[in-house]
């Protein structure tokens, strides 16, 4: 009869450990790789420009610790319920700021913006 030693013990209870945690990150992974192809739509976009007060509303945008940040030149002119439900985290409002994340990446959402803002 075959006895497993406290060596080939550790051994085998090291792989498994590793193999578990290997998997774990291979599965992060793969999830971040399909939050990151989501394609953005039109209507997303629109919906977004229309809730900031329109193009001429936004004066700026640019990604921020992984919010999109909006310079409005009336705060007055955005449709915070209609922004709320785009974003994933919530609205940031500072005087003319807009803060927000939504579920698209953020760099995707400036490159949007530069194509339908000229």
């Amino acid at each position: 009869m075959y006895l497993i030693s406290g060596t080939n013990l550790g051994l085998i209870i090291g792989g498994a450990v590793l193999l578990v945690i290997l998997l774990v990150v291979c599965a992060f992974i793969m999830v971040k790789k399909k939050t990151k192809g989501i394609k953005i739509d039109d209507d997303f976009m629109n919906q977004l420009i229309s809730s900031l007060g329109g193009s001429d509303n936004i004066k700026s945008y640019s990604v921020e610790n992984s919010r999109v940040k909006f310079e409005l030149s009336d705060v007055n002119l955005a449709n915070f319920d209609s922004l709320k439900e785009l974003s994933t985290k919530g609205v940031f409002v500072t005087n003319n700021n807009v803060k927000t994340l939504f579920k698209y990446e953020s760099n995707q959402i400036v490159a949007n913006l530069n194509r339908i803002i000229k």
